[in-house]
């Protein structure tokens, strides 16, 4: 079948579907015989609908001047992959107390076969490299088709998709799409990292295998291994990062008639660039100059953005004479590996490994005070302030053992006011992802996406110049920040922001 993709990206045209399922060749411990698998506490805190979606583009080869990823080959992998992962062909459901689980494993994977009518030269930005934000639909395009609506049920969407995207010069695109209810962006290239070994091992065996075998089992599945008491001593912790918030059945009806009749702006993407010498400036701006103390770069960033973005969120208050919610921010953070983690998650663990640490910032801070303040208490919010590995452990305890999990609620509060960013920079995206012997992606990149479009969300990644040692700068890092329309020109125009970020992309729109 041949099918166009939407109006703004008809350069792509979708002209196979292919249903995934396993090998059945490898010998893996999943247990075959079931066909549903319960998810952990930890993944439970996330909604079902939203997924990790992630763009890795690849140059045509220049070893053996073919296209840069055999279809052929790919799908091999992908069956064999499956045989480490097989819940990955299965589909998302809840129950009446909005547990999440995994059902009806073996209804298959999604696999969708593209063609671009334009070289991948075509999409390179003014400063000669390929850019998202160019790509068909905005990188969209070479993503699967997903309706979030759908993801309940069996005839919803599959949890696992990879759309292969053939453009005309002879590069090619995975568009590949995991729900974040299995697994945080840690699981999810892990998962593409064992997926490129594959590949490469059917250069020399045709039943390769892992060298690393991923661990898929999620941590505290269930409160039913609980003995009574153990339950109720989880249930009476009051952890610091949640809390529990009644149902109440009137609550929807007044929150809706609360709604403000007003349509708010729409909520655009920039990526923007920090090169290795502006973000070692950074750095020492947002140092406290009066002590020995430090922080790392991704705190500075957090700390630029936080109090950047709250001041121009006060020039649009002045203009509008909106309320804004408490300016608070919001980071993930990795508990396996960690002194305050899990200590018996092994690395290969797939699904989610992360708590969220929050701050609620003051407005004197941020609109008045130094950046090394708001950096400063970011740096003791995921140090100090985290919870130890201990109260990690009770916290997650408490989730396994709430009998209703649509009452947890973080103390984050959401809201035109606050921020969230999250860091994959320090994951091996580019080296990792290898299909091809010494061929690295060209780019890999989340595109801005329905979900992912949200005011006040941004993710740090490293560029494609990631372990380059000569030519080009080896240290940039690239901000992917969504945000309602009208503060980016405020934005344009600040000072302390331009000073440290001297490229800046054009807009992906919601």
């Amino acid at each position: 079948m041949t099918t166009s993709a939407d109006t703004s990206s008809s350069l792509v045209n979708v002209l196979e579907r292919r249903t995934l399922q396993r090998a059945k060749e490898l010998e893996t411990d999943f247990h075959t015989n079931h066909s549903t698998m319960k998810l952990g506490a930890l993944d439970q805190l996330v909604h079902p609908s939203i997924p990790v979606a992630v763009v890795f583009i690849y140059r045509r080869s220049e070893t053996s001047g073919s296209e840069s990823v055999s279809i052929e080959r790919l799908e091999r992998a992908l069956r064999l992959q499956l045989d480490y992962y097989p819940h990955l062909t299965g589909r998302m459901q809840t129950d009446p107390t909005d547990d999440t689980y995994v059902a009806h494993i073996g209804t298959g994977a999604t696999l969708l076969v593209a063609q671009c009518s334009k070289p991948l030269d075509a999409f390179t930005s003014p400063q000669g490299r390929l850019s998202l934000l160019d790509l068909p639909g905005s990188g969209n395009a070479l993503l699967a088709p997903y309706n979030p609506a759908n993801i309940e049920g069996l005839s919803g969407e599959p949890l696992f998709s990879i759309q292969y995207t053939r453009f005309a010069c002879g590069g090619v695109s995975l568009g590949v799409r995991l729900p974040h209810a299995v697994c945080a962006a840690d699981g999810y290239l892990k998962f593409m990292s064992n997926l490129a070994e594959l590949y490469r091992g059917l250069g020399s065996s045709n039943v390769p295998t892992l060298t690393r075998l991923p661990h898929v089992h999620p941590y505290m599945t269930t409160s039913d291994d609980m003995s009574t008491e153990e339950r109720h001593t989880a249930l009476a912790y009051k952890p610091s990062l949640m809390y529990l918030e009644p149902t109440d059945p009137g609550s929807a009806a007044s929150d809706s008639e609360a709604t403000p009749s007003t349509i708010p702006p729409p909520v655009t993407g920039r990526v923007l660039r920090f090169s290795g010498s502006e973000l070692q400036s950074l750095k020492a701006h947002a140092t406290d100059p009066n002590s020995g103390s430090w922080v790392t770069t991704f705190e500075a960033l957090c700390a630029l953005f936080h109090q950047c973005i709250y001041q121009a969120r006060l020039h649009y208050q002045k203009q509008t004479k909106c309320t804004l919610s408490p300016p608070d921010f919001l980071t993930p953070v990795n508990i396996i590996g960690t002194p305050k983690g899990i200590p018996d998650l092994p690395p290969t663990y797939f699904p989610n490994n992360l708590l969220c640490a929050y701050s609620a910032f003051s407005h004197d801070v941020l609109a008045e005070g130094p950046l090394w303040q708001v950096a400063k208490q970011l740096h003791d919010m995921t140090r100090s302030d985290f919870p130890t590995a201990d109260e990690v452990k009770q916290t997650i305890n408490w989730v396994a053992a709430h009998p209703d999990k649509h009452q947890i609620r973080p103390g984050f509060r959401y809201g035109n006011g606050s921020l969230m960013i999250s860091s994959w920079a320090k994951f091996d995206m580019y080296a990792g992802t290898q299909f091809e012997e010494g061929e690295k992606p060209a780019l890999v990149v989340p595109p801005f996406t329905q979900i992912s479009l949200l005011d006040g969300l941004g993710y740090v990644l490293p560029t494609e110049m990631h372990g380059q040692k000569t030519g080009g700068d080896e240290g940039a890092l690239d901000v992917y920040m969504a945000l309602s329309e009208p503060l980016w020109e405020i934005l344009e125009g600040d000072e302390q922001l331009t000073r440290f970020s001297s490229e800046w992309s054009n807009t992906a729109r919601s």
